[in-house]
């Protein structure tokens, strides 16, 4: 989880608490040790989703959280409820699809680079044996005088 950028971390911490989370669970988690800026942006998220719910509009700043229930006009209360947005959540699991198709493409590259191993290793297989065959099977025919002789004999009485 250190590789992972804090926005994906928080995203991933914020899914453990599915009844809703409060400003104390990600601000002062000791796994993300949210400190100077990055403290003040997620408390500028948290600011935002109550502005948002406090003006019934969704357009109000930036945010990842969804004010859900209690002091509207006091986004660090500790009776506060968040959630994360939708676009949040989605936005979490194209980053399991891509981190998933990542790894498939470092197993297929694998794979491929294996394939053509043993495709170069079948090649010079299948070049080696006639060779193999040649040298170790192939016996050599030969003929006597007396043989040859017969032979000439049998293909002159063929003639006539």
């Amino acid at each position: 989880m250190k590789n992972e950028s804090l926005y994906i971390r928080v995203i991933e911490l914020a899914l453990k608490y599915p009844e809703g989370f409060t400003f104390s669970d990600i601000i002062d988690n000791r796994e993300l040790n949210l400190e100077g800026w990055k403290r003040n942006i997620f408390d500028r998220y948290f600011l935002n989703a109550c502005q948002r719910y406090h003006h019934n509009n969704n357009t109000i700043g930036e945010t990842i959280f969804l004010f859900i229930v209690g002091n509207k006009d006091k986004h660090d209360s500790p009776e506060n409820k968040y959630l994360l947005t939708f676009e949040a959540e989605f936005t979490f699991i194209d980053y399991l699809e891509l981190k998933f198709a990542r790894q498939n493409a470092k197993e297929a590259k694998t794979l491929s680079i294996w394939a053509i191993v043993l495709s170069a290793i079948a090649i010079l297989v299948s070049a080696l044996i006639p060779f193999i065959i040649a040298h170790e099977v192939t016996q050599s025919v030969m003929i006597d005088k007396n043989q040859f002789q017969e032979i000439r004999n049998l293909i002159e009485l063929d003639k006539k």
